[in-house]
Protein backbone atom coordinates (compact mmCIF):
# COMPACT_ATOMS: atom_id res chain seq x y z
CA UNK A 1 0.00 0.00 0.00
CA UNK A 2 2.82 2.39 1.22
CA UNK A 3 4.67 1.22 -1.62
CA UNK A 4 1.63 2.11 -4.22
CA UNK A 5 1.39 5.48 -2.39
CA UNK A 6 4.94 6.06 -2.98
CA UNK A 7 4.65 4.70 -6.76
CA UNK A 8 1.81 7.04 -7.51
CA UNK A 9 3.63 10.10 -6.30
CA UNK A 10 6.74 9.20 -8.44
CA UNK A 11 4.18 9.19 -11.60
CA UNK A 12 2.81 12.47 -10.43
CA UNK A 13 6.35 14.18 -10.04
CA UNK A 14 7.75 12.84 -13.56
CA UNK A 15 4.75 14.33 -15.18
CA UNK A 16 5.31 17.73 -13.51
CA UNK A 17 8.79 17.60 -14.58
CA UNK A 18 7.45 16.53 -18.06
CA UNK A 19 4.71 19.62 -18.53
CA UNK A 20 8.01 21.55 -16.85
CA UNK A 21 9.95 20.60 -19.57
CA UNK A 22 7.74 21.04 -22.54
CA UNK A 23 6.63 24.90 -21.67
CA UNK A 24 10.72 25.41 -21.85
CA UNK A 25 10.67 23.78 -25.13
CA UNK A 26 7.59 25.91 -26.53
CA UNK A 27 9.06 28.97 -24.87
CA UNK A 28 11.72 28.46 -26.61
CA UNK A 29 10.41 27.87 -30.02
CA UNK A 30 8.33 31.18 -29.79
CA UNK A 31 11.70 33.12 -29.41
CA UNK A 32 12.69 30.80 -32.41
CA UNK A 33 9.57 31.99 -34.55
CA UNK A 34 10.20 35.57 -34.36
CA UNK A 35 13.19 37.69 -36.34
CA UNK A 36 16.08 37.46 -34.57
CA UNK A 37 17.54 40.63 -32.83
CA UNK A 38 21.01 41.50 -34.11
CA UNK A 39 22.56 44.39 -32.42
CA UNK A 40 23.78 45.49 -35.67
CA UNK A 41 19.96 45.40 -37.38
CA UNK A 42 18.60 47.35 -34.30
CA UNK A 43 16.12 50.11 -35.01
CA UNK A 44 17.55 52.70 -36.90
CA UNK A 45 16.88 56.50 -35.82
CA UNK A 46 17.45 59.58 -37.88
CA UNK A 47 19.63 61.69 -36.56
CA UNK A 48 18.42 65.19 -35.10
CA UNK A 49 18.18 67.85 -37.70
CA UNK A 50 21.28 70.60 -37.57
CA UNK A 51 20.75 74.03 -37.86
CA UNK A 52 22.15 75.61 -40.44
CA UNK A 53 24.14 78.88 -40.57
CA UNK A 54 22.60 81.77 -43.10
CA UNK A 55 25.70 83.31 -44.22
CA UNK A 56 25.34 86.84 -45.58
CA UNK A 57 27.92 87.82 -48.32
CA UNK A 58 30.49 90.02 -47.51
CA UNK A 59 30.23 93.22 -50.04
CA UNK A 60 32.72 93.75 -52.19
CA UNK A 61 35.23 97.14 -50.85
CA UNK A 62 35.03 99.25 -54.02
CA UNK A 63 39.01 100.29 -55.36
CA UNK A 64 40.02 103.68 -53.65
CA UNK A 65 39.92 106.61 -56.20
CA UNK A 66 40.72 110.13 -56.91
CA UNK A 67 38.01 112.47 -58.27
CA UNK A 68 39.17 115.51 -60.47
CA UNK A 69 35.70 117.79 -60.73
CA UNK A 70 36.24 119.69 -64.13
CA UNK A 71 32.64 121.49 -64.47
CA UNK A 72 31.88 123.73 -67.53
CA UNK A 73 34.26 126.36 -68.16
CA UNK A 74 37.24 125.07 -66.66
CA UNK A 75 40.67 126.07 -68.02
CA UNK A 76 41.54 123.55 -70.69
CA UNK A 77 44.94 123.73 -70.08
CA UNK A 78 45.04 123.74 -66.12
CA UNK A 79 42.57 120.36 -66.24
CA UNK A 80 45.04 119.00 -68.65
CA UNK A 81 47.84 119.24 -66.45
CA UNK A 82 45.95 118.13 -63.12
CA UNK A 83 45.08 115.13 -65.24
CA UNK A 84 48.38 114.08 -66.49
CA UNK A 85 49.97 114.90 -62.44
CA UNK A 86 47.33 113.22 -61.03
CA UNK A 87 46.94 109.99 -62.69
CA UNK A 88 51.07 109.75 -62.12
CA UNK A 89 50.48 110.55 -58.49
CA UNK A 90 47.70 107.97 -58.12
CA UNK A 91 48.45 105.39 -59.92
CA UNK A 92 52.00 105.35 -57.36
CA UNK A 93 49.64 105.11 -54.52
CA UNK A 94 47.66 102.31 -56.13
CA UNK A 95 44.63 104.34 -56.73
CA UNK A 96 42.68 105.36 -59.86
CA UNK A 97 41.73 108.51 -60.74
CA UNK A 98 38.01 109.35 -62.18
CA UNK A 99 37.67 112.98 -64.24
CA UNK A 100 33.59 114.53 -63.80
CA UNK A 101 32.03 117.86 -64.44
CA UNK A 102 29.62 117.23 -62.11
CA UNK A 103 29.67 115.95 -58.56
CA UNK A 104 26.85 115.40 -55.79
CA UNK A 105 27.17 114.06 -52.29
CA UNK A 106 25.70 110.62 -53.18
CA UNK A 107 28.10 110.26 -55.57
CA UNK A 108 31.53 110.66 -52.59
CA UNK A 109 31.47 106.43 -51.37
CA UNK A 110 34.06 105.77 -48.92
CA UNK A 111 36.09 104.70 -51.47
CA UNK A 112 36.64 108.62 -52.62
CA UNK A 113 39.73 109.18 -51.00
CA UNK A 114 40.35 113.16 -52.82
CA UNK A 115 38.25 115.23 -54.46
CA UNK A 116 40.42 117.95 -56.98
CA UNK A 117 37.95 120.75 -57.93
CA UNK A 118 39.16 123.43 -60.14
CA UNK A 119 37.26 126.75 -61.38
CA UNK A 120 34.99 127.41 -61.64
CA UNK A 121 33.19 127.06 -58.26
CA UNK A 122 30.18 124.42 -58.37
CA UNK A 123 29.76 124.53 -54.62
CA UNK A 124 32.60 122.64 -53.06
CA UNK A 125 32.27 124.00 -49.38
CA UNK A 126 29.03 122.10 -48.99
CA UNK A 127 30.29 118.94 -50.54
CA UNK A 128 33.29 119.16 -48.12
CA UNK A 129 30.60 119.50 -45.35
CA UNK A 130 28.56 116.88 -46.65
CA UNK A 131 32.10 113.87 -46.91
CA UNK A 132 34.09 114.50 -43.36
CA UNK A 133 35.64 111.42 -44.12
CA UNK A 134 36.93 112.70 -47.54
CA UNK A 135 40.10 114.91 -47.70
CA UNK A 136 39.21 118.02 -50.79
CA UNK A 137 41.47 120.51 -52.90
CA UNK A 138 40.34 123.88 -54.18
CA UNK A 139 42.78 124.89 -57.31
CA UNK A 140 42.68 127.87 -58.22
CA UNK A 141 39.17 128.69 -56.95
CA UNK A 142 39.38 132.04 -55.24
CA UNK A 143 38.48 133.09 -52.31
CA UNK A 144 37.96 130.88 -50.48
CA UNK A 145 39.43 129.52 -46.81
CA UNK A 146 40.65 126.37 -45.93
CA UNK A 147 38.84 123.88 -43.42
CA UNK A 148 38.68 120.64 -41.63
CA UNK A 149 38.87 118.80 -44.97
CA UNK A 150 38.86 121.10 -47.39
CA UNK A 151 43.00 122.61 -48.52
CA UNK A 152 43.25 125.04 -51.31
CA UNK A 153 46.13 126.23 -53.78
CA UNK A 154 45.71 129.84 -55.27
CA UNK A 155 43.09 131.40 -52.94
CA UNK A 156 44.45 134.82 -53.97
CA UNK A 157 44.67 133.39 -57.98
CA UNK A 158 47.57 133.46 -59.95
CA UNK A 159 49.25 136.77 -59.72
CA UNK A 160 49.38 138.63 -62.81
CA UNK A 161 51.08 141.11 -61.35
CA UNK A 162 54.01 138.76 -60.77
CA UNK A 163 54.03 137.63 -64.20
CA UNK A 164 54.13 141.03 -65.62
CA UNK A 165 57.00 142.28 -63.41
CA UNK A 166 59.29 138.72 -64.02
CA UNK A 167 58.36 139.44 -68.16
CA UNK A 168 59.43 143.22 -67.81
CA UNK A 169 62.31 142.20 -65.83
CA UNK A 170 63.43 139.23 -68.59
CA UNK A 171 62.96 141.58 -71.55
CA UNK A 172 64.80 144.52 -70.18
CA UNK A 173 67.97 141.47 -69.29
CA UNK A 174 68.21 139.87 -73.21
CA UNK A 175 67.25 143.74 -75.04
CA UNK A 176 69.64 145.98 -76.45
CA UNK A 177 68.73 149.50 -75.48
CA UNK A 178 65.83 148.10 -73.74
CA UNK A 179 63.86 148.88 -76.77
CA UNK A 180 60.81 146.59 -75.16
CA UNK A 181 57.09 147.01 -74.93
CA UNK A 182 53.91 145.34 -73.73
CA UNK A 183 50.40 143.97 -75.38
CA UNK A 184 47.85 143.24 -72.62
CA UNK A 185 43.83 143.98 -72.38
CA UNK A 186 42.80 147.18 -70.89
CA UNK A 187 39.68 146.29 -69.73
CA UNK A 188 40.07 143.77 -67.39
CA UNK A 189 41.81 144.13 -63.94
CA UNK A 190 44.37 140.84 -64.97
CA UNK A 191 45.50 142.59 -68.33
CA UNK A 192 46.10 146.12 -66.12
CA UNK A 193 48.17 144.84 -63.48
CA UNK A 194 49.84 142.65 -65.93
CA UNK A 195 51.01 145.61 -67.80
CA UNK A 196 51.51 147.91 -64.56
CA UNK A 197 53.85 145.58 -63.35
CA UNK A 198 55.59 144.94 -65.82
CA UNK A 199 56.20 148.43 -66.80
CA UNK A 200 57.71 147.81 -63.25
CA UNK A 201 60.12 145.41 -63.96
CA UNK A 202 61.77 146.99 -66.87
CA UNK A 203 62.48 150.04 -64.50
CA UNK A 204 63.84 147.76 -61.69
CA UNK A 205 66.41 146.42 -64.31
CA UNK A 206 67.09 149.35 -65.95
CA UNK A 207 66.54 152.71 -64.13
CA UNK A 208 65.45 155.37 -66.77
CA UNK A 209 65.81 152.65 -69.68
CA UNK A 210 67.43 155.45 -71.97
CA UNK A 211 68.60 154.10 -75.43
CA UNK A 212 72.33 155.13 -76.13
CA UNK A 213 71.41 155.65 -79.46
CA UNK A 214 68.31 156.63 -81.77
CA UNK A 215 65.29 156.36 -82.11
CA UNK A 216 65.30 157.95 -78.65
CA UNK A 217 62.01 156.61 -77.79
CA UNK A 218 60.45 156.47 -74.07
CA UNK A 219 60.87 152.28 -73.47
CA UNK A 220 58.76 150.49 -72.61
CA UNK A 221 56.25 150.85 -74.71
CA UNK A 222 52.68 149.77 -74.20
CA UNK A 223 49.35 148.75 -75.86
CA UNK A 224 45.95 148.34 -74.63
CA UNK A 225 43.99 145.69 -76.42
CA UNK A 226 40.17 145.17 -76.16
CA UNK A 227 38.55 142.25 -75.24
CA UNK A 228 37.00 140.31 -78.41
CA UNK A 229 39.91 142.07 -80.59
CA UNK A 230 39.82 141.23 -84.12
CA UNK A 231 42.81 140.82 -86.60
CA UNK A 232 42.79 144.60 -87.62
CA UNK A 233 43.60 145.12 -83.79
CA UNK A 234 46.15 142.91 -83.91
CA UNK A 235 47.56 144.24 -87.17
CA UNK A 236 48.01 147.64 -85.30
CA UNK A 237 49.50 146.51 -82.08
CA UNK A 238 51.49 144.98 -84.01
CA UNK A 239 52.48 147.64 -86.47
CA UNK A 240 52.65 150.11 -83.24
CA UNK A 241 55.66 148.03 -81.98
CA UNK A 242 56.98 148.36 -84.68
CA UNK A 243 56.94 152.33 -85.19
CA UNK A 244 58.60 152.41 -82.13
CA UNK A 245 61.60 150.24 -82.71
CA UNK A 246 60.55 147.98 -80.14
CA UNK A 247 62.69 144.72 -80.34
CA UNK A 248 61.21 142.29 -77.11
CA UNK A 249 57.39 142.07 -77.06
CA UNK A 250 55.68 140.82 -73.93
CA UNK A 251 52.34 139.63 -75.21
CA UNK A 252 50.38 138.79 -71.91
CA UNK A 253 48.48 135.63 -71.75
CA UNK A 254 44.62 136.85 -72.70
CA UNK A 255 46.10 138.94 -75.52
CA UNK A 256 48.15 136.14 -77.18
CA UNK A 257 47.33 133.98 -80.05
CA UNK A 258 48.53 132.29 -83.31
CA UNK A 259 47.62 135.27 -85.25
CA UNK A 260 49.16 138.25 -83.00
CA UNK A 261 52.42 136.09 -82.65
CA UNK A 262 52.63 135.72 -86.26
CA UNK A 263 52.27 139.65 -86.95
CA UNK A 264 54.99 140.25 -84.45
CA UNK A 265 57.52 137.60 -85.24
CA UNK A 266 56.77 138.38 -89.44
CA UNK A 267 58.40 141.60 -87.95
CA UNK A 268 61.21 140.32 -86.31
CA UNK A 269 60.51 140.90 -82.64
CA UNK A 270 61.27 138.20 -79.55
CA UNK A 271 58.61 137.18 -77.79
CA UNK A 272 57.71 136.21 -74.27
CA UNK A 273 54.20 135.34 -73.42
CA UNK A 274 52.46 133.27 -70.88
CA UNK A 275 51.33 130.27 -73.26
CA UNK A 276 52.84 127.47 -75.26
CA UNK A 277 54.45 129.01 -78.41
CA UNK A 278 52.98 128.26 -81.34
CA UNK A 279 55.69 126.02 -83.92
CA UNK A 280 55.64 128.44 -86.69
CA UNK A 281 57.21 131.12 -83.99
CA UNK A 282 59.32 128.80 -81.82
CA UNK A 283 62.35 130.64 -83.30
CA UNK A 284 61.80 133.90 -82.00
CA UNK A 285 60.02 132.57 -78.21
CA UNK A 286 61.93 133.92 -75.61
CA UNK A 287 60.64 132.25 -72.79
CA UNK A 288 57.45 131.51 -71.21
CA UNK A 289 56.51 132.98 -67.82
CA UNK A 290 53.49 131.04 -66.62
CA UNK A 291 51.81 130.00 -63.20
CA UNK A 292 53.33 127.09 -61.59
CA UNK A 293 50.19 124.79 -60.19
CA UNK A 294 51.45 121.32 -60.45
CA UNK A 295 54.47 121.75 -57.92
CA UNK A 296 52.31 122.21 -55.16
CA UNK A 297 50.03 120.25 -56.27
CA UNK A 298 52.89 117.71 -56.18
CA UNK A 299 53.36 119.01 -52.46
CA UNK A 300 50.68 118.75 -51.16
CA UNK A 301 49.43 115.07 -52.14
CA UNK A 302 51.17 112.80 -49.50
CA UNK A 303 49.88 115.15 -46.52
CA UNK A 304 46.27 115.15 -48.24
CA UNK A 305 46.79 111.20 -48.38
CA UNK A 306 47.41 111.40 -44.74
CA UNK A 307 44.11 113.10 -43.96
CA UNK A 308 45.77 116.28 -43.57
CA UNK A 309 43.49 119.33 -44.36
CA UNK A 310 43.18 122.97 -43.55
CA UNK A 311 46.26 123.60 -46.20
CA UNK A 312 46.89 126.74 -48.08
CA UNK A 313 49.45 126.97 -50.93
CA UNK A 314 49.71 129.69 -53.22
CA UNK A 315 50.64 129.21 -56.80
CA UNK A 316 54.69 129.87 -57.97
CA UNK A 317 55.71 130.83 -61.20
CA UNK A 318 57.66 128.89 -63.93
CA UNK A 319 60.00 129.94 -66.57
CA UNK A 320 59.42 127.15 -69.44
CA UNK A 321 60.16 127.15 -73.34
CA UNK A 322 63.87 129.17 -72.62
CA UNK A 323 65.23 129.54 -75.97
CA UNK A 324 69.57 129.72 -74.89
CA UNK A 325 69.94 131.24 -78.18
CA UNK A 326 68.10 134.49 -76.92
CA UNK A 327 68.23 133.96 -73.43
CA UNK A 328 71.75 133.10 -72.63
CA UNK A 329 72.36 130.84 -69.36
CA UNK A 330 74.21 134.05 -67.70
CA UNK A 331 70.95 135.92 -68.16
CA UNK A 332 68.85 132.98 -67.01
CA UNK A 333 70.64 133.27 -63.57
CA UNK A 334 70.22 136.32 -62.93
CA UNK A 335 66.45 136.15 -63.73
CA UNK A 336 66.10 133.02 -61.65
CA UNK A 337 67.21 135.08 -58.68
CA UNK A 338 65.35 138.00 -59.07
CA UNK A 339 62.54 135.70 -59.72
CA UNK A 340 63.01 133.73 -56.28
CA UNK A 341 63.18 137.00 -54.79
CA UNK A 342 60.50 138.09 -56.05
CA UNK A 343 57.94 134.92 -54.72
CA UNK A 344 59.94 135.62 -51.31
CA UNK A 345 58.27 138.52 -50.96
CA UNK A 346 61.28 140.75 -51.25
CA UNK A 347 60.47 142.24 -54.28
CA UNK A 348 57.08 144.61 -54.74
CA UNK A 349 55.45 144.66 -58.29
CA UNK A 350 54.26 147.81 -57.03
CA UNK A 351 50.97 146.65 -58.62
CA UNK A 352 47.34 145.57 -56.48
CA UNK A 353 47.19 141.98 -58.32
CA UNK A 354 43.04 142.20 -57.92
CA UNK A 355 42.27 145.84 -58.93
CA UNK A 356 45.35 146.52 -61.25
CA UNK A 357 46.07 149.45 -60.17
CA UNK A 358 49.32 151.04 -58.87
CA UNK A 359 49.79 150.78 -54.69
Amino acid sequence: MQRSVVYILLSLLGVALLLALSGCNSASATVNATEPVDADNSEETSPAPTATATQTPTPTALPPIVILLAPPGSDAVLVAELESTLTELAESDGLSLEVLDELSAVDIGENVRLVVAVAPDVGILPLAASAPGTQFLAVGITGLEPGNNLSVIGASGDRPDQQGFLAGFLAATITPGWRVGVISPGDTASGRAGKGAFMNGVVFFCGLCRPANPPYVEYPQFFDLAAGAGQADKQAAADYMISNAVQTVYVFPEAGDDVLYGYLADAGMVLIGGDEPPALVKGQWAATIQPDWMTPVREIWPRLLAGEGGISLEVLLVIENRNPDLFSPGRQRLVDETMSDLLGGYIDTGVDPVTGEPR
